[in-house]
């Protein structure tokens, strides 16, 4: 299920359902008696979102090759890393199916989690008109002289956000006097998109966080996530049978 949510085959609108998606029924009647997953690798933003965090060799759905013999401690390492790949996925996608002021809140929580402002408080959300081309502020100080402000982009995956967007993104911030800002999406940005915020010194400095890095911080930082189940890991100790 999880390798069909993550190849948009299918997805949950609300909890307890699931929806067959138009590529979904493309491939229920190109393969009706069924298909390998190595058939998912097909599809670019499956092979995006699996590829990156993942450091093992191959990709999910494929047989490992017989000369890589893994340890059980790598083997539990590598199917947490895939779960957490494939709820990461799904949460984008939940995130993308509600309304951008949902994902203009949950970017701050998620920065607020990442250490960025001193209490709740000093979270101000300001989507919506008149907003000057910002969603959110985060005031690093009670004074509040350390100011990063937030973009978010609530677009569908196969949706970019170019160039022109970050300089627009960066003439706002110059004109609120920021101090740095963080443009999210829900999607992705272009080559070109990111050279330009890499390679801009510029004050404010920014950052850019496409739909896969939001997926991966939510998971790391508990947004939008509960445990589920904890194992115990357990090796000799070896001061204990010292003769």
């Amino acid at each position: 299920m999880a390798f069909l949510a993550q190849a948009r085959a299918i997805i949950r609108p609300e909890r307890g359902y699931l929806e067959i998606t138009e590529r979904g029924l493309k491939l229920l009647a190109e393969h009706p008696n069924g298909f390998r997953k190595k058939l998912f690798n097909t599809f670019p933003d499956y092979k995006d979102a699996w590829g990156r965090g993942n450091t093992h060799h191959g990709t999910p759905g494929e047989e490992a090759p017989e000369q890589a013999i893994n340890t059980p401690l790598e083997q539990i390492e590598i199917a947490i890393q895939q779960l957490e790949n494939s709820v990461s996925a799904e949460i984008v996608q939940r995130i993308q199916g509600l309304s951008p002021k949902f994902l203009e809140l949950v970017v701050l929580e998620l920065l607020h989690a990442m250490g960025y402002g001193d209490s709740t408080s000093a979270l101000e959300h300001l989507g919506g008109p008149g907003d000057e081309g910002v969603d959110g502020v985060i005031n690093q100080d009670k004074l509040g002289l350390q100011r990063i402000y937030v973009q978010a982009k609530r677009y569908k995956s196969d949706s970019t956000i170019g160039r022109p967007e970050i300089q627009k993104f960066v003439g706002a911030l110059t004109g609120l006097g920021a101090n740095g800002g963080v443009f999210i999406t829900t999607s992705a940005f272009t080559p070109d998109a990111r050279d330009y915020a890499q390679k801009s010194q510029l004050s404010p400095r920014i950052v850019l966080i496409d739909g896969v890095e939001l997926g991966q911080l939510m998971v790391r930082h508990g947004i939008g996530v509960q445990e589920q189940k904890s194992y115990k890991i357990v090796d000799i100790d070896e001061d204990y049978f010292e003769d």
